[in-house]
């Protein structure tokens, strides 16, 4: 379907869709998908559940939304909180709040400031994470990796004094690495610097490795 074929699809309220193939998804208020959703762009303010998979070029978020299949974009961003199931593919995503993926994650950008939970492979040319909560991966590869503490971490630890910014996860691999606050059994890269509080079990590096006096690191093997 070409796109001066496609609809638009606006709506301010509570409303529930079966899906297609749109122009331009435009949701104020509450809106449930019975099935994929397919488009050029889709804006949501407030909360949305798709049951089935969403794919549009350019997705801007504020609030809640679920996808049960897989989410596929050029460009993801907003803040809010955002499920998927089956795994997100996007060239750049910057995002505010949380994101859940029960499979893989794969951007050639992301930049999260908040919690991510990935069941899956957290990859991407460069991953850029500012944690806020805890935050988690089965396996983390890239070029450029930076995952530390946000600066408004502080800010949230007094407002929710149980909540400690950390991130685990099995191995963390890319050119350059480097990491804050991070247990990881592990961490492979050329370049490689462990900051404060990390927990690692193996570091292999081939160029240069930095350690903060206060991380754990077990083992260091020179490639």
């Amino acid at each position: 379907m070409t796109d001066t074929a496609r609809g638009n699809f606006k709506i301010m309220g509570t409303t529930s869709s079966a899906g297609g193939s749109f122009r331009n998804v435009g949701i104020t208020g509450e809106c449930r998908f019975s099935g994929d959703v397919d488009c050029v762009k889709f804006g949501l303010t407030g909360n949305s559940e798709i049951d089935g998979s969403l794919k549009a070029e350019e997705i801007k978020l504020t609030g809640e939304c679920g996808v049960q299949g897989h989410i596929d974009a050029l460009s993801v961003k907003g803040r809010g909180e955002l499920m998927a199931g089956s795994g997100i593919r996007a060239e750049r995503l910057a995002f505010e709040g949380h994101i859940g993926v029960k499979g893989d994650c794969e951007a050639g950008e992301f930049r999260l400031t908040g919690v991510v939970e990935i069941g899956g492979l957290l990859s991407g040319d460069q991953l850029d994470i500012n944690l806020i909560g805890y935050s988690r991966a089965g396996d983390v590869g890239g070029g450029k990796i930076r995952i530390k503490r946000s600066k408004g971490y502080l800010l949230m630890k007094m407002v929710k004094p149980g909540q400690e910014a950390r991130f685990e996860g099995r191995s963390i691999e890319g050119d350059f690495v480097e990491l804050e606050h991070v247990a990881a059994e592990t961490v492979r890269g050329g370049n490689v610097i462990i900051g404060p509080g990390c927990e690692i079990e193996t570091v292999e590096y081939r160029e240069a490795l930095e350690i903060h006096k206060s991380a754990n690191v077990r083992r260091q093997v020179k490639l």
